[in-house]
């Protein structure tokens, strides 16, 4: 969710480098931090890529707990702090201190403020070494965001005026993700109250989980569940009606001009014999029950969240942005937005 990455060290010297970026490694790891390497299938494997780990260094009669303990910890001496090598652990029960790689330049953006407090959008993270290696994030003219130890609590702040805008303590570790920030009065309004901001690293080709992390966008509304809290399934409608005007899916949109002119609509008329009710043949006639169709550009609806498979992408037939429970189409069809 931070937008880093976890690898395991290649060799030792990355290993030792590791521990001296931990602050008060000794006191605050107890000389332990996990390793990015995971026991499947028998097989040692990288958490990042799934690929065989070369470099595990066990210590003498390691790893030994066979398929229960299917996660790595790297050791140190506690008394001169020398690297010991690695040990298997029980993935559900331990608890050590982690790490994980950071672009120097990580860009993040901010959405859900309201227009009135006028805050960046977009921000770069660092890590504050003199804060318990907490991120800190700076936007690009004169908002940040940082942990307040004094309250316990995440800071959205205008550094120009000094004046907090958002504050969310729900978690010390970071608040990257869709959380639900507190809003002073006089910020959006002249009432405080609560609203829900999201601070992401995904890029625009990306869809952020509920917890900041980042799934391709063909993954939203594919029918897998790939977020923890299942955000990336919910609201999978594929059609967005109007809500500010009225909308008859039987009548083609009306437009005006400057002057107050209507500006038609190309409409294209098709008839299609549905079924033949009567033949006579001595009048040399026939009866048929027919069907009018007519199509046009419509502008007034949206797609979103089309899927790459086709057999996704098919609706209900609706009306003024409500399911009649009629006929079934598939987009593409008919009525394109």
């Amino acid at each position: 969710s931070l937008g880093g990455r976890q690898e395991p060290p290649g060799q030792e010297e990355e290993v030792v480098k590791i521990s001296e970026r931990f602050g008060d490694f000794m006191e605050n790891c107890n000389n332990k931090f996990w390793v990015p390497v995971r026991q499947e299938g028998g097989r040692w494997i990288s958490l990042s890529s799934s690929s065989l780990v070369p470099y595990l260094p066990w210590t003498p009669g390691q790893p030994n707990g066979g398929r229960h303990q299917a996660c790595v910890e790297a050791k140190f001496d506690k008394l001169n702090g020398s690297f010991q090598g690695y040990n298997d652990l029980n993935c559900a029960k331990s608890i050590r201190c982690f790490f994980c790689k950071l672009n120097t330049l990580q860009k993040f953006s901010l959405r859900g403020m309201c227009k009135e407090a006028i805050t960046d959008t977009k921000f770069v993270m660092s890590v504050d070494m003199q804060n318990s290696n907490r991120p800190h994030w700076k936007g690009y003219r004169t908002t940040e965001i940082s942990f307040s130890s004094s309250s316990s609590s995440w800071l959205l702040m205008d550094t120009s005026s000094e004046k907090v805008v958002a504050t969310y303590n729900e978690s010390s570790h970071w608040p990257v993700g869709r959380h639900t920030w507190r809003i002073p009065p006089g910020v959006c309004g002249s009432q405080g109250g609560r609203r829900e901001l999201l601070l992401s690293s995904c890029s625009s080709s990306e869809f952020s989980c509920g917890d900041g992390t980042c799934l391709p966008l063909s993954s939203k509304c594919d029918g897998i569940s790939d977020c923890k809290d299942e955000l990336d399934e919910r609201d999978c409608r594929v059609v967005e009606f109007p809500t500010q005007k009225q909308y008859r899916e039987v009548l083609p949109p009306v437009e005006r001009k400057a002057g107050g002119g209507i500006i038609p609509t190309k409409v294209t008329v098709g008839v299609d014999v549905m079924s033949i009710t009567e033949i006579m043949e001595s009048a040399m006639k026939w009866g048929c029950k027919l069907q009018l169709n007519l199509t046009w550009v419509e502008g007034r609806v949206r797609w979103r969240d089309l899927r790459d498979k086709t057999n996704l992408n098919i609706i209900s037939q609706v009306g003024s942005g409500q399911d009649t429970g009629g006929q079934k189409w598939p987009v593409g069809q008919q009525r394109k937005p």
